[in-house]
């Protein structure tokens, strides 16, 4: 599953009136400018890098994207918008808070294993726009921390509980997309697993917490101490 999956849902006005050979090609542009940002960083990486990467010129590129704040703002747009849609799809589906937080837990790392580029460039780049760019982004991004919130209040007083959530449920929820955004600095697959496994892994300490581990690893460490972990990387 490439950009392409994302452009599908998220495209703006003037590009569902475009052909499907640019719709194509835009896709392209954008996951090479992903990978070029994750890479670089956004203010390292200029659009000649960009034109190098592609074989392409300037103006071509420029016939896309009005200018490099603008290519940015189509990541972040189609990016944050399919994740989104994703995880209010997944939030729908029947079964309890607890059921609906591990299910968004492994969607979310299920998207990053998908689209790694695209969403290390975005995660890492939220304050590189400004303008209406930037709030357009932000509304987005409060979408899903919204809905990640009712979740979890949810869980913490029960589907019956107060409908407002409490400072400790927003700071809880805080707590949670921490977690998710830290993966980029450690997860690989061929040494921690599939992220199905770490969504299952990150929901139990999240709902019981290191002291439910620590009992049912009875008095012996469950997993390697984390310093010694970081040492191997």
């Amino acid at each position: 599953m490439t950009v392409a999956s994302i452009a599908s849902a998220t495209l703006t006005p003037r590009e569902r009136h475009a052909r499907p050979s640019t719709r194509k090609k835009l896709d392209r542009l954008l996951m090479k400018a992903a990978a070029l940002i994750a890479d670089k960083g956004f203010a390292a990486m200029t659009m000649r890098d960009l034109g190098a990467a592609l074989d392409m010129s300037l103006a071509g590129l420029y016939h896309y994207f009005a200018n490099k704040e603008d290519l940015l703002f189509q990541l972040q747009y189609r990016t944050f918008s399919a994740l989104l849609g994703q995880q209010e799809t997944i939030a729908a589906q029947p079964g309890t808070p607890e059921e609906q937080l591990g299910r968004l837990l492994t969607g979310h790392l299920q998207f990053f294993a998908r689209h790694t580029h695209e969403l290390k460039a975005c995660t890492f780049e939220l304050e590189s726009l400004g303008g209406a760019h930037y709030r357009v982004i932000e509304e987005i991004r409060r979408r899903y921390y919204r809905m990640l919130t009712s979740v979890i209040t949810q869980v913490i007083r029960g589907p019956t509980g107060a409908a407002r959530a409490t400072r400790q449920d927003r700071h809880a929820t805080l707590f949670v997309f921490g977690m998710l955004n830290w993966i980029f600095m450690w997860y690989d697959r061929t040494r921690h697993g599939p992220v199905e496994q770490i969504g299952v892994e990150m929901c139990d300490l999240i709902l019981h917490g290191l002291e439910h581990r620590r009992r049912h690893a009875g008095g012996r460490e469950a997993h390697p101490r984390l310093d010694d972990a970081y040492q191997r990387r």
